[in-house]
């Protein structure tokens, strides 16, 4: 069998997999970029496999893909970058693992370079003179009124939310737009972010599906980060690529030449199928998860066709 999915059931989902393919954009993009120097990428469902896993494919098989893309993407000089919604602590031993020293943490609040020699602190709404954006959050009661207002609909994201340093992490599934609304009249400079879907269920929630949370500042995201890196290390938009699974990671295709979403990031976000039809140089990978994700790399800097 070809790669399947769990997400794999709308023959709609499918079509417009295919409309937002390869085969059908990649030519077009492909003009767009010069030689990539830098990948922008998210992880979880996006560079790993099933549980966090690198060498776990959707099928739950071993595969070293998406390590010998890697291997052979920085042995060129590309530097590879996650972009996630983990902690800076998280990212560290993960990025030392697996050989990047450059990273994106909590969604953007942290720019950390060369494994923490350098970090730059994103505040946003919070002001730059916010000396503690953990403590700034918690201290206004935002978290605890989540919680409370929809008990039952949305819970820390455990034992992860444990190892925050920034932004506090939730799981559940809730009407971002209203909670935000919220948010602006009790809690202004704070926003929650929907980072995706979270492949496991809760005992204690009554929701039909998990997403992931983050409470943030204002004036800080993804793709804002992307692009203050580009803008201090000199990456042109022709030289950057970004990849993700998520809405959050999709605001990335407003700063690099090319954005892929992997397939399980279109199937487990269909409501994405209008916004990513309006933009040209978003690709749809073949591939689920971090078989998605070395697909991608193989295109758009390895030069490997389709």
């Amino acid at each position: 069998m070809s790669e399947r999915s769990p997400w794999d059931k709308l023959p709609e989902l499918e079509r417009a997999a295919e409309e937002f393919g390869p085969a059908a954009r990649w030519p077009y993009v492909e003009e767009s970029l010069n030689e990539v120097r830098v990948v922008y990428t998210d992880l979880d469902g996006t560079m790993m496999g099933p549980m966090g896993n690198f060498v776990l494919n959707i099928r739950r098989e071993y595969t070293l893909r998406p390590a010998s893309v890697l291997v052979e993407t920085l042995k060129r000089g590309v530097d590879v970058v996650p972009v996630s919604g983990r902690s800076g602590r998280q990212l560290r031993e993960t990025a030392r693992v697996l050989g990047m020293r450059n990273y994106i943490s909590e969604l953007g609040v942290e720019m950390v370079y060369d494994l923490g020699e350098k970090v730059v602190m994103n505040a946003g709404a919070l002001g730059e003179g916010c000396a503690d954006i953990w403590e700034a959050i918690a201290s206004s009661g935002a978290a605890d009124f989540i919680l409370s207002r929809y008990a039952k609909r949305i819970e820390y994201h455990t034992p992860w939310s444990d190892f925050r340093d920034c932004t506090p992490l939730f799981r559940g599934l809730v009407d971002v737009e209203e909670v935000n609304r919220i948010l602006d009249e009790g809690f202004p400079g704070l926003v929650l972010v929907d980072n995706g879907v979270l492949p496991r269920v809760s005992p204690t929630l009554e929701v039909h599906e998990l997403r992931a949370y983050h409470l943030m500042p204002k004036g800080v995201s993804k793709e804002m980060a992307a692009a203050e890196d580009m803008r201090l290390r000199g990456f042109e938009r022709s030289q950057a690529i970004a990849i993700g699974d998520s809405e959050a990671d999709l605001a990335l295709a407003g700063e690099v030449g090319a954005f892929f979403l992997v397939r399980n990031g279109l199937y487990s976000n269909p409501h994405l199928i209008p916004l990513v039809s309006g933009l040209d140089n978003v690709i749809v990978t073949g591939g689920f998860l971090n078989e998605g994700w070395a697909e991608a790399v193989e295109l758009a800097v390895l030069g490997r066709r389709p």
